[in-house]
């Protein structure tokens, strides 16, 4: 059987906000699928886009051992989307293609400076926000706060793509020696602690926000805002965390709360009952 051609019930074309018929006839026309880890960032971040644009899509998980779903492009990188016979890689590119085949909503905003902006604040999230967890990831203590949120990870993919037990068991170990999480660690600067990274990355999420109610104060969503949230809610979510402390800082909770309507209550690509923690919808 080609993969992606029998869905499970939790991985059947989604969409939100739009009348069904329009979604049928919409998804005929589009035949969109995203492969991808629901663990990653960048798979999620282009989840959301396509959650923001109405993009009713087929969400295909692929194993990150024997990443045979996507053998179709002769790589491993993720997310991959596919939008009728052409596909394509990259998370921030995805979008602009996106917004150039469904310009509605857009994701760059409605000029070139806009545009200019939308996409210097998108590769701070790369290279700041994102950059960080994986550091963190990578530096961190191994104790049993790191093993706790590695074994959920693996739960997590395994619940997409089964692992062996063996697999599932060595996830933290092979969180620290991950080939793509190793390769992001080049763009680290060493001269700047973890700990320094982290306390720098929490007070530019504020100053970046700009007053909102979106980042960069625009007043509509961007990419930048569907690259934040998925990462700032997952380790929530999940049931990694406890907490969500961005609810501590009023400005970054208003935002949240700007957000939530925009997208479904599980925008993060994981099957529902995983999730342990919702978002209020108010």
């Amino acid at each position: 059987m080609i993969a992606g051609t029998r869905l499970a019930p939790w991985r059947s074309c989604v969409g939100i906000h739009v009348d069904q018929t329009e979604n049928d006839s919409r998804l005929e026309v589009a035949n969109i699928k995203l492969y991808g880890y629901s663990t990653s960032p960048f798979v999620r971040k282009v989840g959301c886009c396509l959650y923001y644009k109405n993009l009713p899509f087929e969400f295909i998980p692929v194993n990150p051992t024997d990443p045979k779903e996507i053998a179709f492009t002769g790589q491993t990188q993720v997310p991959v989307l596919q939008i009728g016979d052409e596909w394509r890689t990259d998370s921030t590119p995805l979008a602009i293609w996106l917004d150039e085949l469904f310009p509605e909503k857009p994701l760059f905003g409605n000029t070139q400076q806009e545009r200019e902006s939308i996409l210097a604040l998108d590769s701070w999230v790369t290279d700041s926000l994102i950059l960080a967890g994986f550091r963190s990831a990578y530096q961190g203590d191994m104790n049993a706060k790191f093993r706790h949120g590695a074994w959920r990870l693996a739960a997590i993919v395994s619940s997409q793509t089964p692992l062996p037990e063996e697999i599932r068991n060595a996830w933290p170990d092979l969180l620290k020696k991950a080939p793509f999480i190793k390769h992001m660690m080049c763009a680290v600067d060493n001269s700047e602690s973890l700990s320094e990274m982290q306390a720098r990355v929490s007070l530019q999420l504020i100053e970046n926000l700009q007053g909102g109610p979106f980042f960069g104060g625009r007043k509509e969503p961007s990419l930048v805002d569907f690259a934040i949230f998925p990462q700032v809610v997952f380790y929530y979510m999940v049931g990694i965390e406890q907490q969500l402390e961005l609810t501590l800082e009023p400005t970054l909770n208003k935002w949240l709360n700007n957000m939530t309507p925009l997208l479904p209550a599980n925008p993060l690509l994981v099957p529902d009952f995983m999730i342990i923690n919702s978002l209020s919808h108010d």
